[in-house]
């Protein structure tokens, strides 16, 4: 390398090579006079002469206020962590830096909201080098006393370590280079934390477990429309990863401990971590191979990061414009959803920056929640859930050791119907949540009560976990603190044959509110301070995924947009957790209500998940249409009657797959996640995965909710042969007061007494029914109306050939 190569550059001088007094040491490049490698140091430098000038040449002068830096090559290979820590210990004990940032200078930010000390470059050839030491030269310019770079040659060679250290007084930089000597020598004690009693549930399941199927894995999805540049999507996330602590974490644990070698972890904080992001070009992989795959992996809980991206660019569209599918992947143990939604708005800050997060790491963190976990004092919370009454009954499951892996199912509502969902639970003063939490209460005491035949009903304490937010501790700023904060909790809620809906809804809203005050308790501690704990635990969990909400989110997407970039909203996948079945609820872009089970085979049956979701879905989509009085029973009988209960705890055929079947793809959906499939199984040609169910009896389908409490139903018989959508229009054409629908039998030939579950509750409830006949079917209407109260028979209307409704509303005014 020449003068002239250094004329716009800060730089006059480069020196290498052994320290010596007299003469001045030539400024040379390693690159072309390799330094003589010490002994037993790990550092070769001349810091003696700092005022050594090369003589100009005639055709370039030093620009104006340049600045000398000495350049010291390290000869010992080291971990890139182990170098940052070793440069920041010096920069903290350096003098303060002085001087204003150059324009061009590098910004990739480091943990301590600074320039990163430590840079990676590649080199293929000199003059490559040349550039690199140049870009070191400004950067130093910027006050810095003492910056690195780690020089990749590309060809398989060792790493080349560079370290640049800035002109000062007489003897710093000596005393720097003294100072890095020691800090490489005495590398200090990485900061560790320990792991909330949560994590240590969560991390005992998997350590030591070569086949956890992707257990704890989490995975985001969703479309990027319009460019996106690799470097600086990377870029973004590793500036996102040198703010959060939680990124730069790991677990460790004892090798020599209990389960298998997974002894008592916890968490240690790395200086540095690097975003794994990986991009395929399209046509070059299948996307849902891609996120099977990627499920399997899991993830190696002694590296940091445990959280990667993704990238599958989708077929180029002259219309759309460029399009990629993003996958984000992350570890519950170290995550929660909560926290990769905020994470992925601080992503998003970065991207529109060039890269680059302003600001220093984020507080409170990890270590922070850690802090006040050790705080908490156990015997209150002892104490709250020795009083809790324990389930009695919760989902009866056997294993089957033929069946292996795990499955996933979706169903989605319409946001019309999430809609409904929604006002009819605030009616009651309840979420949404509540309403799921009812659904999946109701089933289960289904499933109870099916194992008594010919029994009266009788009442039942069923048990499942729900999830908290673990953000409504008192900690200062915990609602916007990434970590494994979401916590599934017991609860349990007692049903009995009388039992209302409003009267469940308050029970389970009233159950987790009561579980506010103490959202950290893990669950298995939860289990064994409840009294009973040796009875049955609760092994399904029920979640509803919650957004956080942000002021800066509308802004994001506009300036996302002036980009010429709109990103959908991340959809959950769906994660295998340690309890047998999840149902998991996401708001999709739409407003729809997406549903979706996971479960493990050898505890479940595909089909028996399935036909789980798919009633939990019915009873969502009829729950707004119910009568408020009506009874638990009353409330199965009219929703679910005729309908095949799941044959839990039952080992055996799954659809009727060999023990070998699901070796090959252990983890395929039962149903595509990208079908929501149909709004209710009727039978095996209706509901994949589901050869052995027996169709229901009637079904009541509901057209049209009624106008006031009280009004009564209108109930239309399909005419012979018509198809699953008879009646077009009738829920648009109905004018009259009363809730419109249609029983629908699940098969050719049902008897009148078929119907009796679905009349005789609304017979009991003394509401006004009209039975609506179309032409060749008043006779099985009025045999079926002899079903009903004595004291209160059905009406029956016949229709004429022309099926107009608007004639019945006017016939029956307020009398049905």
């Amino acid at each position: 390398m020449t003068y002239r190569q250094f004329a716009s550059a800060p730089v006059t001088l480069l020196v290498s090579g052994a320290a010596a007094p007299t003469p001045a040491p030539e400024p040379c490049l390693p690159a072309a006079r390799p330094p003589r490698r010490p002994d037993a140091g790990a550092v070769s430098a001349a810091p003696a002469r700092t005022t050594a000038r090369p003589r100009p040449r005639p055709d370039a002068a030093p620009p104006a206020g340049a600045k000398e830096f000495l350049l010291v090559e390290l000869h010992r290979t080291y971990r890139p962590d182990a170098l940052r820590t070793a440069l920041r210990a010096v920069l903290r004990a350096a003098p303060p830096e002085t001087g204003e940032p150059e324009a061009d200078e590098p910004r990739a930010a480091g943990p301590s909201g600074g320039p990163d000390p430590l840079w990676r470059r590649t080199a293929d050839r000199p003059e490559d080098l040349d550039r690199v030491l140049v870009e070191l030269g400004r950067g130093l310019a910027a006050g810095p006393p003492l910056r690195a770079v780690l020089v990749e040659d590309g060809q398989d060679r060792p790493q080349r370590l560079f370290v640049g250290l800035a002109p000062g007084p007489p003897g710093q930089a000596a005393e720097l280079l003294e100072e890095l000597r020691e800090a490489l020598a005495h590398p200090p004690e990485p900061v560790t934390v320990p792991t909330s009693a949560l994590q240590r549930e969560m991390l005992r399941q998997v350590l030591g477990q070569p086949d956890h199927g992707g257990r704890h894995v989490e995975q985001l999805s969703w479309n990027w429309h319009g460019p996106l540049d690799t470097e600086r999507f990377t870029a973004a996330w590793q500036s996102v990863m040198d703010r959060e602590t939680v990124l730069r974490a790991a677990f460790d644990w004892d090798e020599d401990g209990e389960n298998g070698g997974g002894g008592e972890p916890w968490m240690v904080l790395h200086d540095r971590a690097a975003p794994e992001v990986t991009r395929h070009p399209h046509g070059t992989a299948d996307w849902d191979d891609l996120l099977a795959a990627d499920r399997r992996r899991g993830f190696d809980l002694r590296r940091p990061a445990l959280l990667r991206a993704t990238l599958l660019d989708a077929a180029p569209d002259a219309d759309e414009g460029p399009a990629t599918r993003v996958l984000l992947s992350y570890h519950h143990a170290m995550l929660d959803s909560w926290s990769v939604r905020l994470l992925l708005q601080s992503f998003y800050r970065a991207y529109l920056a060039d890269g680059v997060l302003p600001g220093g790491e984020r507080r409170p963190d990890v270590r922070d929640h850690a802090r006040w976990l050790q705080a908490q004092e156990a015997d209150a919370a002892r104490q709250f859930w020795s009083t809790r009454p324990g389930a009695t009954a919760v989902l009866p499951l056997a294993q089957d050791p033929r069946r292996r892996g795990s499955g996933r199912a979706r169903r989605r509502l319409t946001p019309y119907e999430a809609v409904r969902l929604r006002g009819w639970a605030a009616t009651w003063g309840a979420g949404e949540s509540s309403a799921l939490q009812a659904a999946w209460a109701l089933l289960l005491y289904r499933a109870a009560q099916s194992g008594r035949p010919r029994r009266p009903a009788r009442a039942v304490r069923v048990g499942f976990a729900v999830t908290v937010s673990g953000r409504g501790i008192p900690l200062d700023g915990v609602e916007r603190l990434p970590g494994a904060l979401r916590n599934p909790l017991p609860i349990s809620v007692r049903l009995h044959p009388g039992t209302t809906m409003p009267q469940l809804l308050a029970a389970l809203r009233d159950g987790v509110l009561d579980l506010a005050a103490y959202e950290w308790v893990a669950p298995g501690q939860a289990h064994r301070w409840t009294p009973g704990a040796r009875g049955p635990r609760p092994n399904s969990l029920v979640v509803l995924e919650h957004q956080p909400t942000t002021a800066h989110h509308s802004r994001l997407e506009s300036d996302l947009a002036a980009h010429g970039i709109h990103v959908e909203s991340p959809a959950p996948a769906g994660t295998f957790t340690s309890y047998p079945i999840t149902l998991a609820a996401h708001y999709d872009a739409t407003g729809g209500l997406v549903l979706t089970a996971t479960h493990d085979r050898a505890l479940l049956a595909d089909q028996d998940a399935v036909e789980l979701l798919s009633q939990s879905a019915h009873l969502l989509r009829t729950f707004p249409d119910l009568p408020s009085g009506l009874s638990t029973t009353e409330v199965l009988r009219s929703t679910l009657a005729g309908q095949p209960a799941p044959r839990l705890g039952e080992p055996g055929d799954d659809t009727g797959q060999s023990p070998d079947s699901t070796a090959q793809s252990p983890d395929d959906p039962v149903q595509s996640p990208d079908d929501p499939g149909p709004a209710h199984c009727r039978g095996a040609t209706d509901c994949p995965g589901f050869p052995d169910a027996v169709g229901p009896a009637v079904r009541l389908e509901v057209l049209r909710r009624a106008a006031r409490p009280g009004a009564g139903w209108v109930l239309l018989l399909p005419p012979p042969g018509a198809p699953g959508t008879g009646y077009p229009g009738a829920a648009r054409d109905w004018t009259g007061p009363q809730a419109l629908g249609v029983l629908r039998p699940g098969g050719d030939d049902r008897p009148p007494a078929a119907y009796r579950p679905v009349l005789g509750p609304l017979a009991e409830s003394r509401a006004p029914v009209a039975l609506v006949a179309p032409p060749g079917l008043g006779a099985a209407a009025f045999e079926i109306a002899r079903l009903g109260a004595p004291a209160h028979p059905p009406v029956v209307v016949l229709l004429g050939e022309d099926g107009d409704l608007s004639a019945v509303a006017a016939l029956l005014g307020d009398r049905a």
